[in-house]
């Protein structure tokens, strides 16, 4: 009896084994960076090893021996292949003793993540207790989520699944134990199981992939102390430039960093990981949102960005007087401007190489008290306003403690650009002349394939404008934004190439770069531009408890941002957003009577965006393959269903009428008798119906009474004056799928017919 019993279950000791296996295989990932590699190695072998044996036909005693066998050589192997351990003498005793001496740091781990799925194979048995170590381990993965640096959301999918997976193998073999002769009678039709099983979780997965992202309603506790307590600092630490994450160790994205979110000083090595930092910046008073620009850079070098040193740069000195006016060029003759009155209060006291403000400043004022005039250098061409320091009218420890303005105001000419003009101007229109090409520079080893890609994306686009607007959304649409992108995956040594083909992944740098050189390699001047998104503003219903507060925008670390502005012509420098969550705030002249700025995205987006979910972080083409794939499952499922109806709705379209209940009849007869000569029931091009079914009756005599009723329905069908009834109809279906579960085992799989 218990033989029998163990051969009903043991095609759900595989499967248990295989859903056990995977979710132990998530914790493994998640350890990855804290063990020495050969541990990782280890303990993925030996979950492998006892996996496999465990599913074999063999009884307790010899699997134990087996195991024991296999998962010692399986040792010894990673360590000699990984170099741990060097083996000298004979196997027993001298290798065993030798092995023996790494127990600590490696093979202790493995010995207990074998301990760990021996335990949990033999106490998981029943749907609560699956259901408890389920919870368990989706509650562990979600809250190291939340209160450590991994992203553990894809650990967290890939538990829910063989979750599933197992409660429905669970729920198989209970009905299997509890229902034997419903077993033998649903295991005649594996396929037909094993389809609507596939149809559920395509739904599943189909649900899944379009719900949109939605940003929590309320902040989590965890997070709001968090901010709370960044935003709480005096500002005495410096932000670290997030370009020196570069030299920052990386594994495989998630690692842990000192290296903070802020206004970068060293672009020249752009990459690696950072943390959001939430130390206040800056506030700004202005009636619209704008980016706060800082500088700006033009020569790439493969890895980064160059000095200023190696740019040459039109400085001119600029003493900040009463009037405060900027030199200022020519501006663009074909784009207005509205003008606007900025106020920024810096809220730390870090010393900035560049004054900030809306592009691009006309005039400049120091309101700090006591401050009459300053040292500034003005690059009218870039739009960059230097700071070198105070002139005079403080004294020299003044000087010293306030090396920059706490706060000034500046005005502001904010581009108002004609859309559709520059959409529709062509590129001899725009560039009649010979350009500028310090913004088109371009290294001489930049990757071919980098240029073919700008061409593929843009080939649609009739206009420069227009091919860069199919530019921005493609970078958009098709790469992860992520604080922390997985540097194991580079392979390429060029800074824009490792983005496009390798990692796929990246902030804003990575982003905004590869705008600026892929529209340069299609003859559009551009140039990379750093400084701060707009910030947030209070709600109102705060401004009215608080008014003195105003509705300044509020700057911190975490929105230092960089973007791309092309040059068109005489309509001018115009910013690009490549990155995934931000919208450049830009005014458009064929907007309502009063231009407003393109709305951003709001600073609960832009964060959420740091901490992606599962299908935010997954490449574009894999959801795009899941979800077809998943769409085909399900259609498949609902034409396998509704077959009846489309192949009658078929006849229907080609005679031009509805098909007679009798016409429905004779038709369903003779497409079973079709699938009857398919089953081996051989009908020769001579006989009459009532002739085969003679003869299938001699050759199966358990299908005689379906056969004889059949008959019947067709004869009357066929030549009766009677009308034939829905309900005659209705039992002729009946009969067809009679035939098919009675005949079925002509066309079983043994394999998949077995317990």
């Amino acid at each position: 009896m218990k033989r029998a019993v163990n051969r009903q279950y043991s095609w759900y000791r595989i499967f248990a084994v295989l859903w056990l296996l995977l979710i132990g295989m998530q914790w493994v990932d998640y350890t990855e960076p804290l063990w020495f590699s050969e541990t990782t190695t280890l303990v993925t072998v030996t979950l492998i090893t006892i996996a496999l044996i465990e599913v074999l036909p063999v009884t307790p005693p010899w699997k134990w021996s087996v195991k024991m066998i296999a998962v010692v050589l399986g040792w010894r192997v990673v360590l000699v292949v990984t170099g741990a351990y060097v083996p000298s003498g004979p196997f027993f005793p001298d290798q065993l003793h030798g092995m023996a001496l790494h127990f600590v740091p490696y093979i202790w781990f493995s010995l207990g993540a074998w301990v760990l799925f021996e335990l949990a194979l033999e106490l998981l048995t029943g749907k609560r207790s699956v259901l408890l170590f389920l919870a368990g381990n989706i509650l562990a993965f979600t809250i190291l989520d939340s209160f450590t640096s991994y992203y553990l959301w894809q650990n967290v999918a890939w538990t829910v699944f063989a979750g599933l997976g197992w409660l429905a193998s669970l729920h198989f073999r209970n009905f299997q134990l509890k229902y034997p002769l419903g077993w033998r009678r649903m295991r005649s039709q594996p396929l037909k199981l094993a389809f609507n099983i596939l149809a559920i979780f395509a739904c599943i997965l189909l649900i899944g992939i379009s719900m949109p992202t939605v940003s929590p309603v309320l902040t989590d506790p965890y997070t709001a102390w968090k901010n709370r307590e960044s935003a709480s600092g005096t500002g005495d630490s410096a932000a670290l430039p997030a370009a020196a994450a570069a030299n920052a160790p990386a594994d495989r994205g998630r690692d842990r960093l000192d290296v903070q979110s802020g206004y970068s000083r060293d672009d020249r090595e752009l990459g690696g990981g950072f943390e959001f930092n939430y130390t206040p910046v800056m506030s700004v008073e202005s009636p619209v949102r704008s980016y706060w620009r800082g500088e700006t850079r033009r020569n790439y070098t493969g890895e980064g960005w160059s000095d200023l040193g190696q740019e040459e740069r039109d400085y001119e000195l600029f003493h900040e007087n009463s009037t405060g006016t900027l030199p200022f060029k020519e501006r663009a003759p074909k784009t207005e401007v509205m003008r606007v009155e900025q106020t920024i209060t810096m809220q730390n006291e870090e010393v900035y190489p560049v004054l900030f403000g809306g592009y691009a400043m006309t005039s400049v004022e120091l309101l700090d008290e006591g401050i009459f005039s300053a040292n500034m250098q003005w690059t009218a061409k870039e739009k960059e306003l230097f700071w070198l320091g105070m002139s005079q009218a403080l004294s020299s420890q003044e000087q010293t403690n306030r090396l920059y303005p706490r706060k000034y105001k500046v005005v502001a000419d904010i581009p108002v650009i004609p859309l559709e003009e520059v959409r529709g101007a062509t590129y001899e229109e725009l560039y009649p002349g010979k350009q500028d090409k310090e913004y088109l520079q371009i290294p001489n080893e930049f990757p071919d394939r980098v240029r073919e890609l700008a061409q593929q994306v843009t080939a649609e686009g009739a206009t420069p404008y227009a091919k860069m607007e199919l530019l921005q959304a493609y970078l958009r649409q098709n790469y992860e934004y992520t604080n922390k992108p997985d540097l194991t995956r580079k392979k390429s040594k060029d800074f824009v190439d490792g983005f496009l083909f390798d990692i796929k992944q990246g902030y804003c740098d990575y982003f905004s770069t590869s705008m600026v050189m892929m529209a340069r390699s299609l003859g559009v001047p551009a140039r990379w531009v750093k400084g701060y998104a707009p910030g947030s503003q209070p709600e109102p219903e705060l401004v009215q408890r608080n008014p003195e507060n105003g509705m300044a925008y509020r700057v911190n670390n975490a929105d230092a941002h960089s973007w791309a502005e092309l040059y068109f012509g005489d309509y001018g420098w115009i910013p690009f957003e490549a990155t995934p969550g931000f919208d450049a705030p830009i005014l458009y002249d064929e907007e309502e009577d009063v231009p407003a700025l393109a709305e951003a995205t709001p600073p609960e987006e832009t964060v959420s965006q740091a901490n992606p979910g599962l299908m935010d972080r997954l490449d574009p083409a894999t959801v795009r393959t899941v979800f077809l794939l998943a769409l085909a499952i399900v259609v498949a499922w609902v034409v396998y269903h509704l077959r009846s109806a489309i192949y009658y709705g078929f006849f229907r379209l080609r005679l031009g009428r509805p098909l007679t209940m009798s016409e429905k009849a004779v038709m369903e007869t003779l497409r079973i008798v079709g699938k009857m000569k398919r089953r081996g029931f051989e009908r020769s091009g001579d006989e009459t119906l009532r002739e085969s079914f003679a003869r299938w009756k001699e050759q199966e005599p358990g299908i005689s009474a379906v056969l004889d009723r059949l008959l019947r329905e067709f004869e009357q069908a066929s030549y009766s004056p009677q009308a034939f009834s829905v309900s005659q109809w209705k039992i002729v279906l009946e009969l067809g799928h009679k035939l098919d579960r009675m005949t079925r085992k002509r066309v079983r799989i043994p394999f998949l017919s077995q317990s």
